[in-house]
């Protein structure tokens, strides 16, 4: 009895203390972090001058040396100490055709007005035939001969029978000889400009991946009233005319920043907290004479890089007892690239990450809210719901999953090598108005940020780290899809 009276007792005194010592560092916290040091990087980050921090531009680069150079004032050290603070992410990317036209009789298709091609590929043909496959079905493909001819179809489900996976039929044309693939498009959920403003991007991938350098061009043609639907239809007597002409595939690279700060306790601090957030947003676009085509990014990802700059300025004045990592992951609009390529090519050996604190949002809707996508997949869900409450937000976890956001931001790279991930991002309960006002658009810039509630999210987020460091262990909750890889990765 007195032995475990006395293990009580000590329990006791340590609960005491830890409640101590999260006191002070809430209160210092509370001291530390201003508002006007917030502005001060998100009027900067999402500026006009940055022009949207598209990959592969030099506005990225310089947004990439601004967190650098933050990162040195700071106290954060470079990783490579002979590269600094940049790791270039090698990418190949690929320029759809930017001028085309096609001729069927009389009649003229022109590129963006009508058509759009999502392959790169140069082609010039002349008075060739084309062959209607209707939706693209294996049957619609048999007994047709399609030998230097163009195939025409229509971009839908068949009332009958499976259509065929893009990729099928491009590989089943070339196998019979055809030059190209058009089909038909009839704008439903997607209109027709905002398909070609996703569309008419540049692609990328890393470039350790194959990238198909293939001359077979696959393209839609608009067709709002179905009445090209009928034209192509009863007009494959007709002489067609292809040209092709803009597409281009090159390779760059494009930088990460990575740093660490150096935990304090001697036996914790090869332990790394990564703190994830990527730098890229999507540029400029639309360019139209008096109207706003720079999309500044103040939300996507202004917020997530003013945190981690805010997170990195408190601890490196205030060391915990685990490293932190940071890493401000490029190309994450084109693919989550930046972030794959890390995971694939360590600074820090990966197995030594042991948990990371992703931020990552399109916007906000309720300013008393931190929404934490992935709350329950591990087991840090008590210290993520304490963060928020010394400064007046509740944790929530994800209300739409439905769009599987998880899977969408840079948390998912290192999950899939067995990571414990999540993302920690402003408060939104749906996908509403306020969401879509500012998300992906022009009108996402530094004015219309609430900066009371900026800050107390900072805030939130900086308590939160300091939990995770705190933390004993960390695991993926029983029966998770990436358990499997945590359990290898840390064997």
């Amino acid at each position: 009895m007195m032995r475990k009276g006395f293990q009580l007792f000590i329990v006791c005194v340590l609960i005491g203390f830890s409640s101590e010592a999260q006191k002070k560092v809430i209160k210092n916290i509370k001291k530390s972090v201003s508002q006007q040091g917030i502005e001060s990087h998100m009027y900067f980050y999402a500026s006009d001058e940055l022009r949207g921090r598209n990959t592969g531009t030099i506005e990225n680069r310089i947004a990439a040396r601004y967190i650098a150079e933050r990162f040195r004032a700071y106290g954060v050290k470079p990783v490579d100490q002979q590269n600094g603070f940049f790791q270039e992410v090698g990418l190949t990317r690929t320029k759809i055709p930017n001028e085309a036209k096609l001729t069927v009789g009389d009649s003229v298709f022109n590129l963006w007005d009508d058509m759009i091609f999502t392959s790169p590929a140069t082609l010039e043909i002349d008075s060739v035939n084309y062959v209607f496959v209707e939706y693209g079905t294996a049957a619609d493909f048999e007994d047709k001969d399609f030998e230097g001819k163009i195939a025409v179809g229509i971009y839908a489900l068949p009332p009958e029978g499976q259509r065929l996976e893009r990729d099928e039929m491009v590989s089943l044309l070339k196998e019979k000889g055809a030059v190209a693939l058009l089909e038909l498009y009839r704008p439903s959920k997607f209109d027709w400009p905002l398909l070609i403003n996703y569309l008419s991007n540049d692609s990328y991938e890393l470039n350790t991946k194959e990238v198909e350098e293939s001359n077979f061009p696959v393209g839609w043609i608009v067709d709002p009233n179905l009445e090209r639907l009928k034209f192509f239809r009863e007009s494959d007597s007709l002489p067609i005319s292809l040209s092709i002409r803009g597409s281009q595939i090159d390779h760059l690279t494009v930088p990460n920043v990575v740093g660490y700060i150096e935990g304090a306790d001697p036996k914790l601090k090869d332990e790394y907290i990564l703190i994830s957030a990527h730098l890229d947003h999507v540029g400029v676009k639309n360019v139209v004479p008096g109207e706003d085509s720079i999309f500044n990014g103040a939300r996507d990802n202004g917020i997530g890089i003013t945190n981690m700059l805010t997170t990195a300025e408190y601890f490196g004045k205030n060391p915990p007892k685990r490293s932190l990592l940071f890493l401000a992951c490029n190309a994450e609009e084109v693919g989550l690239l930046g972030s794959e390529w890390y995971a694939e090519y360590p600074l820090i050996p990966l197995r030594k990450t042991v948990y990371n604190i992703n931020t990552d949002t399109g916007g906000y809707n309720d300013v008393t809210k931190i929404t934490v996508v992935g709350l329950n997949r591990t087991n840090t869900t008590p210290e993520l719901i304490k963060s928020g409450q010394p400064f007046g937000l509740t944790v929530i976890d994800d209300q739409v999953p439905e769009e599987n956001l998880y899977d969408r931001s840079d948390n998912v790279s290192f999950a899939k090598k067995g990571v414990p991930a999540i993302s920690f991002d402003p408060g939104y309960t749906a996908m509403d108005d306020e969401i879509k006002k500012y998300y992906h658009q022009p009108g996402d810039e530094p004015q219309t940020i609430d900066y009371e509630y900026l800050t107390k999210y900072c805030k939130a987020y900086i308590y939160a780290v300091y939990l995770l460091t705190e933390m004993d262990t960390f695991k993926w909750t029983e029966g998770d899809k990436y358990q499997e890889a945590g359990e290898e990765l840390y064997k």
